[in-house]
């Protein structure tokens, strides 16, 4: 029920592409988010691998345990090599994330996804715990998952996208 009841909320406040004014985003919206992809996956799952292809990443590290999304990822990533330590893009569930740990080790360029923001109440918060830290520039709340950049070139801002 809480999941149902934020997705409405969600889509009451949440925007496309017209209503994003930093081109960093704009460009991240309309060229990779909405850009069409057959790919047979869990929306999650899709958009990262949209957001790894578009941005050219080259390390991935997983949170977590799950063989079957490090399959999925280098059958359609086969670039991507997956890391323990320094890497470009840090996936997982937000509930998997120490995120005192993890946050403070990526650097400007990369990026945290995390999958479930929306999924029960301590997610929900854990999310707006790291939106409010110094040095997260720029979220994207697609309900389904949450992106951070670090990028220190940016302003602090925080966008829902409806895709």
């Amino acid at each position: 029920m809480f999941s149902f009841i934020s997705f409405i909320k969600f889509l009451f406040s949440a925007t496309n592409q017209h209503g994003v004014h930093s081109p960093f985003v704009y460009d991240y919206v309309t060229k990779c988010l909405y850009k069409k992809k057959q790919l047979k996956l869990p929306t999650s799952l899709k958009i990262l691998i949209k957001s790894l292809d578009y941005f050219k990443y080259h390390s991935l590290r997983i949170l977590g345990t799950d063989e079957n999304i490090e399959e999925t990822i280098k059958h359609y990533c086969p670039n991507i090599s997956f890391t323990k330590n320094d890497t470009d893009v840090l996936f997982g569930s937000i509930s998997d994330l120490n995120s005192s740990i993890e946050v403070n080790n990526l650097g400007n360029d990369s990026m945290l996804f995390l999958d479930g923001i929306h999924k029960n109440p301590n997610n929900n918060e854990s999310w707006e715990k790291l939106k409010v830290l110094e040095h997260v520039r720029v979220t994207v709340d697609l309900f389904y998952c949450g992106i951070i950049f670090f990028r220190k070139e940016q302003a602090k801002q925080h966008f829902k996208i409806r895709i």
